[in-house]
């Protein structure tokens, strides 16, 4: 089990001009994917904030590791 924090998005000027917030994250699975969404009250995801679930799953575990956007929080 695992908790991470969101660092924000890398700077992709090639494919987005202009970055919104992130409001759903979908993270690879055993069996398939998982979305993530803010837990209410917040509506979008804060940087440098826990996400606000443990992650469990193995391969989550791994893709949320290797991803820039994602800091897990010891």
């Amino acid at each position: 089990m695992a908790r991470f924090k969101y660092l924000g998005e890398p700077p992709r000027p090639e494919l987005v001009k202009v970055m919104g917030d992130s409001v759903l994250f979908r993270v690879v699975k055993m069996g398939g994917t998982q979305e993530y969404v803010p837990v209410p009250p917040k509506t979008k995801f804060e940087i440098n904030e826990d996400i606000g679930y443990d992650i469990t799953d193995t391969f989550s575990l791994l893709a949320m590791r290797g991803n820039p956007r994602f800091e897990e929080i010891v």
